[in-house]
C-alpha cells in the first residue's frame, strides 16, 4: 500500500474549522478537504473519525493528499482507528481564536450554546492552546485574520510539508 501523508487541521468550536474547510477546498484543487462534523451521526465521533480514516486512506491511492478538519484528538481518536497505520506521518495544525470571538460566534449558533457551555468551550479551547504550543504544533490565530487568509495559509502549509518530504501530488 502507498504510504503517505495525512494532514488534520483541528480546534475547537467556534475556531473557524467548517468555513475554512468550505474555503479550502474551493481553492486547493490538488488535495482532499473534508469537514469530519458532516459524517456524524447519534454523536458518534469514534465511529465517524475511523470512516474518514478508511475515506482518506482510499484517497492516498491517487497521490492527492488529504486534509480533514475536525476535533482532534476530543472527540475524535484518529490512532485507535484501523485505517491510521496507513499513512507514513500524520500533520497537526491548531485553529485558535481569542476568547471574545469564540464567545460571539458560539453565541451566534443559537440556544444550544449556553453562556456555560460556551465557557466550557474557551476553557477546553485554552487547554488545547497550550498543548498545541507544548507540542510545537503550527497554531493560526482565526481572530487575526481573513477566512481567505486562513485557508491560503494551510495551504501553503500542507504544499511546503509537500515539497519538503518530495511526495508527488498530480
Amino acid at each position: 500500500m502507498n504510504q503517505t501523508s495525512l494532514f488534520i487541521v483541528t480546534g475547537l468550536s467556534g475556531a473557524g474549522k467548517t468555513i475554512t474547510s468550505k474555503v479550502l477546498r474551493r481553492i486547493a484543487t490538488n488535495f482532499y478537504v473534508f469537514d469530519m462534523d458532516i459524517l456524524v451521526e447519534n454523536h458518534d465521533y469514534q465511529k465517524a473519525s475511523c470512516q474518514w480514516l478508511t475515506i482518506a486512506r482510499y484517497n492516498s491511492i491517487s497521490q492527492k493528499p488529504t486534509v480533514l478538519f475536525g476535533a482532534v484528538p476530543h472527540p475524535y481518536n484518529l490512532e485507535i482507528c484501523k485505517d491510521y497505520q496507513a499513512f507514513s506521518t500524520v500533520h497537526t495544525a491548531l485553529l485558535h481564536c481569542n476568547h471574545e470571538d469564540r464567545y460571539k460566534r458560539l453565541q451566534a449558533r443559537g440556544s444550544v450554546w449556553t453562556d456555560e457551555n460556551i465557557a466550557l468551550t474557551i476553557e477546553e479551547a485554552e487547554r488545547h492552546f497550550n498543548e498545541a504550543q507544548a507540542k510545537k504544533m503550527p497554531i493560526i490565530n482565526t481572530s487575526l485574520y481573513t477566512v481567505e487568509e486562513v485557508a491560503e495559509g494551510l495551504y501553503y502549509w500542507v504544499e511546503n510539508i509537500l515539497q519538503q518530504l518530495g511526495e508527488q501530488k498530480p
